[in-house]
């Protein structure tokens, strides 16, 4: 199994890269605005993926899940005034919400 590249990020870029995230960007066109070698690229995508205790995930993630928190809390908001549009997508995060 091939090794990851070691990738530091500063806090800015650790900043920015929740930043991105949490505009529904992906972690592979992320990776292009901020790192320079495609083998960094490649392992920022997997860090992303699958290093749960790394700060770049946590990171990607965070700002990903505040996004859909914002849109989720927006839809429940619009399907309580009676928005017909939002009715069923907030039926499906109810449904999808039960353990």
């Amino acid at each position: 199994m091939p090794t990851l590249s070691p990738i530091i990020l500063t806090d800015e870029q650790l900043l920015q890269v929740e930043e991105m995230a949490g505009a529904l960007l992906p972690a592979d066109e992320i990776a292009i605005l901020l790192l320079d070698s495609s083998s960094d690229q490649s392992s920022f995508v997997t860090i992303c993926r699958n290093h749960v205790d790394s700060p770049i995930y946590q990171a990607f993630h965070r700002g990903r899940l505040r996004t859909k928190y914002e849109l989720r809390k927006m839809v429940v908001r619009l399907a309580k005034a009676g928005s017909p549009a939002a009715e069923p997508l907030a039926d499906k995060y109810l449904k999808e919400s039960k353990l």
